[in-house]
């Protein structure tokens, strides 16, 4: 059976500060992140349906973060966090799931790939 991996991006911009050890003002970020996916293609050919997929994370990723405080969604507003919340929210829906990369700067990324 054929495997695939399938990955879509996406961006948003969003503003976090810190307390603690991080001790940061509120300042703003484009967060980029990568969705991957990986199992055998249906009887069809494919994995993932795009259009499904793109409209999925405009409305429960792009559109609830965009230009929000992630200080009001999230205890604490790291990158990390972003990485665990998109996972658990695209999993919902798309159990071929298999990890997330979160980027707050092009040199910075975290990669989450669930509890299993």
């Amino acid at each position: 059976m054929t495997q695939v991996y399938l990955t879509q991006c996406g961006s948003f911009t969003a503003s976090h500060g810190h307390d603690g050890t991080l001790a940061e003002e509120a300042h703003t970020h484009t967060f980029t992140y990568e969705v991957t996916f990986h199992g055998p293609l249906n009887p069809e050919g494919y994995l993932v349906d795009f259009r499904l997929l793109q409209d999925f994370l405009h409305h429960h990723i792009d559109t609830p973060l965009n230009n929000a405080n992630l200080n009001t969604l999230f205890k604490n507003p790291t990158t990390e966090a972003l990485a665990v919340w998109i996972f658990q929210t695209v999993e919902k829906l798309f159990p071929q799931l298999c990890s997330v990369k979160v980027a707050e700067a092009p040199d910075r990324w975290v990669t989450y790939k669930g509890e299993k």
